[in-house]
């Protein structure tokens, strides 16, 4: 059944964009963490979250 509902082991590294659609709620606190512990995007394999800065 489908919900809509992104699962990101699924994602694809053409579907970058639906990274936030995957944690929902949370992408925003993510990113803030991404932001203060890599902000240079070190750790940018798989579903990343890209930092903001």
């Amino acid at each position: 059944h489908a919900t809509g509902s992104v699962y990101v082991n699924f994602l694809t590294a053409e579907e970058s964009a639906r990274i936030g659609a995957a944690y929902g709620p949370n992408h925003a606190r993510l990113v803030t963490i991404k932001n203060r512990y890599d902000p240079t995007n070190l750790f940018r394999m798989n579903q990343n979250i890209q930092p903001s800065i």
